[in-house]
């Protein structure tokens, strides 16, 4: 991704987006990527696409600048339109920090405004969830 054309990272005047576009255009067949691997935060944000991020109503874009709410606050992305076109969909969550996110997600039908990851539905592709032990521990006290 194009993020540091200049002094600055991802600047809009930069055109970053564009230029990533049109490489994805030209080297991606149907911009459908195989497979695309993406994690999460602890928040439920996924691909820098954070919960307020503002995705703009054209939904053919492939790739984005987002603000982060943790630094580096510039951010490049691409669009859940880009995620949801590959053939496969990895979402990799690991470790104790991510236990209770995989909790309130477990509990979740469909999309959630709250938690972004939840906009992740591929279209035609298969979506696969690896969750590691730590973040999938379910802690039962047990009496003694």
């Amino acid at each position: 991704m194009p993020v540091h054309l200049t002094q600055r990272l991802c600047v809009e005047e930069d055109g970053g987006p564009t230029l990533y576009e049109k490489e994805i255009k030209k080297h991606v067949n149907g911009s459908s990527f195989h497979y695309i691997l993406i994690g999460v935060g602890q928040d439920g944000h996924t691909a820098s696409l954070f919960q307020d991020t503002k995705l703009e109503n054209d939904e053919e874009r492939l790739v984005i600048l987002t603000e982060s709410p943790i630094k580096p606050h510039q951010r490049m992305s691409l669009t859940f339109t880009a995620i949801n076109r590959a053939r496969r969909v990895g979402v990799l969550i690991m470790g104790k920090s991510k236990h209770e996110l995989v909790s309130q997600l477990s509990r979740i039908k469909g999309e959630s405004s709250k938690y972004p990851i939840t906009k992740v539905q591929p279209k035609s592709g298969t979506l696969i969830w690896y969750i590691d032990y730590d973040a999938f521990l379910i802690f039962t006290p047990v009496e003694v």
